[in-house]
């Protein structure tokens, strides 16, 4: 039992803590392409079978408390970064899911770097949750149109030395109808 779940749909957003979906991706490399401002994961084998296990897990640990009835929806995702679409406040029911679980990978998100999520009421304007996950976050999404989110802008550093990132925002994207 996951205490509070229902928040979701009251608050739209459930934010929870739970190492668990991440074990299935342990051992396993996430290669990513560049596509504009961030890296999408490039879908192996190996990785294609860990997202298939972890969504029906958080569908059956999660999102099955919110209803019996629910169905997993489209390819989940893994993206490295912050496209600017995302920095405005939108709504991703148009997309077809209207439940979303995201998962963190990294703790890169913080008052520095930027990355944080915020939700809102989209015809009050009020804002239900302001918040920097952190690794091992998982955050649910309510997709209905009342509800709204955004992540602010991402800085990342590139080291000059290496050429390599310092700071990765991972997350997961896993998409439910219920």
């Amino acid at each position: 039992m996951v205490k509070h779940i229902e928040n979701v749909l009251v608050n739209g957003v459930f934010p929870h803590n739970d190492r668990v979906p991440f074990a299935f991706f342990e051992g396993i490399e996430i290669p990513f392409r560049n596509v504009g401002e961030y890296g999408v994961a490039v879908h192996t084998p190996q990785l294609d079978n860990a997202i298939k296990i972890c969504h029906n897990y958080l569908g059956d640990k999660y999102i099955k408390l919110l209803s019996n009835k629910y169905s997993l929806y489209g390819q989940p995702e893994i993206v490295n970064g912050v496209d600017a679409p995302s920095t405005n406040w939108h709504n991703d029911l148009k997309e077809g899911a209207n439940v979303a679980i995201l998962m963190y990978f990294t703790s890169a998100s913080t008052p520095k770097t930027g990355g944080c999520l915020k939700v809102r009421n989209a015809e009050t304007k009020s804002l239900s949750c302001m918040i920097y996950p952190a690794k091992a976050d998982l955050v649910i999404l309510n997709h209905n149109k009342v509800w709204e989110h955004k992540v602010e802008e991402f800085e990342r550093t590139l080291d000059e030395k290496t050429g390599v990132f310092s700071d990765e925002r991972i997350v997961g994207c896993f998409d439910f109808n219920i």
